[in-house]
């Protein structure tokens, strides 16, 4: 579920769910904000307008974070993919 999602990101990034959810726009909110919403869009069937209502943002904004993280992961951002790897496995424990 998203909620189990957005909680191991908060975790990992060690941030307020509050925090995630809100408008804060600095490096490491921003980095855990857009794994989340990658994470969310990967791993649930939500579409693009309902991951948005999770962030209370538009769905464009959400396309733009999952492509911001595909093409850090392209261009091998090893510690971004090291970091997507570890809070996939922690959701994955979850369930």
């Amino acid at each position: 579920t998203p909620n189990l999602i957005i909680s191991q990101v908060c975790k990992f990034y060690s941030i307020d769910e509050t925090i995630l959810r809100g408008t804060l726009k600095n490096r490491g909110t921003t980095e855990a904000r857009q794994i989340a919403i990658y994470l969310i869009r990967k791993l649930t069937n939500l579409s693009l307008p309902d991951i948005g209502k999770e962030f209370g943002r538009d769905h464009s904004t959400i396309l733009y974070a999952i492509r911001k993280v595909e093409v850090a992961l392209k261009n091998a951002d090893t510690s971004l993919q090291n970091n997507i790897r570890d809070i996939t496995s922690n959701i994955n424990s979850c369930l």
